[in-house]
């Protein structure tokens, strides 16, 4: 099932990313997972739920968080293109759908916002999150960036197509 996120679910939306990240991340830079602040975490998630600008959705299971997306237009993009900020999941919950559900809902999301096109930026490294992507439309375009000191490619999507489909606000 998929929600919008509300300011009280900053810290549900944390403690999914703090997971995450150790999981996707603890390898690569160690570093970065571990200065996590679960607290300032939180209240930074709590912030973009009210952010009109933005679009944070979550994923439940049995009533619990497992998974999140923020999207919204992309802020050093074309007019007309979005972004997908982010997608993450407990890995518990890899598998299941609930990412492919997250992905379509920002796309469509998107394409209500009059943008054609949505870019998403991964860590070069992360071969997990590059085959997920690919699997749901993304392809790589050829740009390259470095976030939190990783390397990082560029994929991109049409916001329309037969795999994008209307999910409930």
């Amino acid at each position: 099932m998929l929600r919008a996120a509300g300011a009280d679910d900053g810290p549900a939306i944390a403690a999914v990313q703090q997971t995450a990240w150790r999981a996707t991340y603890g390898d690569l830079n160690p570093a970065m997972v571990d200065g996590l602040d679960p607290a300032r975490t939180a209240d930074n998630w709590a912030r973009a739920a009210a952010d009109p600008a933005r679009r944070l959705r979550l994923a439940e299971r049995d009533a619990k968080v497992v998974g999140y997306a923020l999207s919204g237009p992309a802020e050093s993009e074309p007019p007309g293109v979005g972004e997908l900020d982010a997608v993450y999941l407990l890995p518990a919950a890899h598998g299941l759908g609930a990412g492919r559900l997250l992905v379509e809902d920002a796309l469509t999301s998107l394409a209500g916002l009059g943008c054609d096109e949505c870019v998403a930026w991964v860590v070069a490294a992360n071969t997990r999150a590059r085959g997920f992507y690919e699997h749901v439309g993304f392809r790589p375009d050829g740009g390259r960036g470095i976030w939190r000191g990783l390397n990082t490619v560029r994929y991109r999507a049409s916001t329309t197509g037969a795999r994008t489909k209307r999910v409930s606000a």
